[in-house]
């Protein structure tokens, strides 16, 4: 049998759920892309774009490419209609978009409470929590739901980063320090090939945390060991070079968090970077085992654009662009 990816989406109110769920099925719409049931709380609620929108019936949604949309109540019948939208659809990937107060570590735990006919039909594919760099960083420390849902994600997506101050986003990233270390966090462009990345990352199959560990403890409490085989990335050594550009203001310190967090793995790094709220051209440079950024003349006339060049051994070109574009600001 068939196990089919499954997603949670989630976020605090606002943060900007539905705007990348209509990202991401515009991409799954055309012919190439994956074929995406989207289960959501309230489909009245639910601004999926009229030009997605192929038929209605009760309460699913037909989409362009064969995917479709659902209402679904997450306390009653959300694996139920898992099951029955994968029946129904034969879709690539189910994703579910919580609403903006859900706790994802609870829906995720209710899995183990359902029958094996349906729970053998899910896999469980990750946590995606969208977190809006504005206002984020107030929500992260005013409220439970906001922290709970950061927590439980496997990846953060950071949106709003064209309109947040420099000092919004410093906020934001401290409060994931604290809560979602280990969660990748990332952003993308708004144009097509942007759209086809953050699909790509959303829809992507990862060993979940929430679900591990959830699964761990449930599984000794109940006397059962299970062995489990995680995917990942195995690379033999390789020497990589990669490019970065882009227009958009970045705060320093971030770039600097990013390119430290490579270890040893980045070999070299050089270039200039074009600050959030700095006149000054900034300056970074990994040689050795040191890793820096400084100030350098004011860019005057020219065109202010970050360019970087990082080499280092099996360096993730997607993984690194998107994690630079998590350090944007607002000019």
């Amino acid at each position: 049998m068939r196990r089919v990816p499954f997603t949670i989406l989630t976020g605090w109110l606002g943060a900007g759920k539905t705007t990348a769920l209509n990202r991401m099925l515009r991409v799954a719409g055309g012919s190439r892309g994956p074929k995406i049931a989207v289960l959501v709380n309230e489909l009245g609620r639910i601004a999926i774009d009229t030009q997605l929108i192929v038929g209605r019936g009760g309460d699913v949604l037909e989409l362009a490419g064969g995917c479709v949309c659902c209402k679904v109540d997450t306390k009653n019948d959300l694996w139920d209609g898992i099951a029955d939208i994968i029946t129904r659809s034969e879709p690539d990937h189910v994703v579910l978009e919580t609403t903006g107060i859900a706790e994802p570590a609870a829906i995720l735990e209710g899995l183990f409470r359902v029958p094996d006919a349906v729970r053998e039909r899910i896999l469980p594919a990750g946590v995606v929590c969208v977190v809006d760099a504005e206002t984020g960083g107030d929500a992260l420390v005013t409220r439970e739901e906001a922290r709970e849902q950061a927590m439980a994600a496997d990846r953060v997506l950071l949106s709003k980063l064209d309109v947040a101050p420099a000092d919004a986003v410093r906020r934001v990233h401290a409060r994931l320090d604290e809560l979602a270390r280990a969660a990748e966090r990332a952003s993308f462009r708004d144009d097509d090939a942007g759209m086809r990345a953050m699909t790509a990352w959303i829809v992507e199959t990862r060993p979940l945390r929430a679900w591990t560990e959830g699964k761990r403890t449930h599984d000794h409490a109940h006397g059962h060991a299970h062995d489990h085989a995680h995917g990942g990335h195995h690379h033999a050594n390789q020497l990589v070079a990669i490019a970065f550009t882009d227009d958009a203001p970045l705060v320093g310190e971030r770039v600097l968090a990013v390119l430290t967090s490579l270890g040893d793995r980045l070999v070299r790094a050089k270039g200039f970077v074009h600050l959030a709220g700095d006149d000054r051209r900034g300056f970074v440079e990994r040689a050795g085992v040191r890793t820096s950024l400084t100030h350098r003349e004011p860019w005057g006339h020219a065109v202010r654009r970050t360019e970087l060049v990082l080499i280092g051994d099996d360096l993730d070109d997607a993984a690194i662009h998107r994690a630079l574009w998590a350090c944007r600001a607002a000019g």
